[in-house]
């Protein structure tokens, strides 16, 4: 990890009682196939297990404690300490493949008006395969519903990327238990309509917690519930849900 120079991303992972994966995390985000200087802040979200020591165990990390329960709060006090102009986020229970950064640095580069990234999430190997058709159908349905209008989007803080610039413009993440960062995204679209969401197949992470389909979908429903906080959200009906489908068997 380059650290000679102002970093170009800021990654910042969240963590409470993570010690199962968090050192899998930290080592593939030290493992970074990435040319230009980056920053790992992780934050502290009163684990009570033996994550921080995990934590204590690598250098070169900017490790933050945050007293407010919460992924979204302790998320933000990351983003407070950030100095990048570019902000990477993944969970202290996911991989991230080693390209992870230069697919995000590439994509924003390469398209001005993107705001917002969200990129593709799998599975281990040993998942169910039902889990594992689910997790194409999520990756189909993202990238067919980033070209939906704007009351479709949504996002996930597992792998998302942000230009800092809209975090100054927009403010932080609501401090939400879930679904904030699927409301930052409709919060832009209100404010700067010229900017936009994306979906990058090529920005990859592989998510640890969850190896069955019905452990997975017990969550998505616990989104669906938050998500109707959010007063422009609307949900896929059964044609775009269909069309998403298709769009994963093409």
């Amino acid at each position: 990890m380059a650290t000679s120079s102002l970093p170009r991303i800021s990654i910042v992972v969240p963590f409470f009682n993570s010690e199962r994966h968090i050192g899998a995390c930290i080592a593939s985000l030290q493992e970074q196939d990435f040319s230009g200087a980056y920053e790992i802040i992780l934050v502290n979200n009163g684990s009570q297990d033996a994550s921080p020591s995990v934590v204590e165990g690598f250098d070169g990390l900017t490790v933050l404690e945050e007293a407010t329960p919460g992924a979204y709060a302790a998320r933000n006090t990351g983003i407070r300490r950030a100095q990048a102009p570019l902000i990477a986020f993944t969970d202290a229970d996911c991989v991230v493949d080693n390209d992870w950064l230069s697919s995000i640095q590439t994509a924003m580069d390469d398209d001005p008006q993107a705001a917002i990234l969200v990129g593709h999430c799998r599975y281990p190997a040993n998942a169910s395969l039902a889990l594992r058709w689910l997790g194409a159908y999520e990756n189909a349905k993202t990238e067919y519903v980033t070209r939906c209008p704007s009351a479709y989007h949504f996002a996930y803080a597992n792998n998302m990327a942000v230009r800092s610039s809209v975090f100054e413009e927009i403010g932080l993440f609501k401090e939400w238990r879930r679904a904030a960062d699927s409301e930052i995204v409709h919060r832009l679209a209100a404010r700067r309509p010229d900017l936009r969401l994306a979906f990058h197949a090529a920005i990859r992470v592989t998510h640890m917690e969850f190896l069955s389909a019905r452990e997975r979908a017990r969550r998505l429903a616990l989104y669906t519930q938050t998500n109707s906080k959010i007063e422009t959200f609307q949900e896929l009906g059964v044609r775009r849900r269909l069309a998403a489908l298709l769009h994963l068997l093409r």
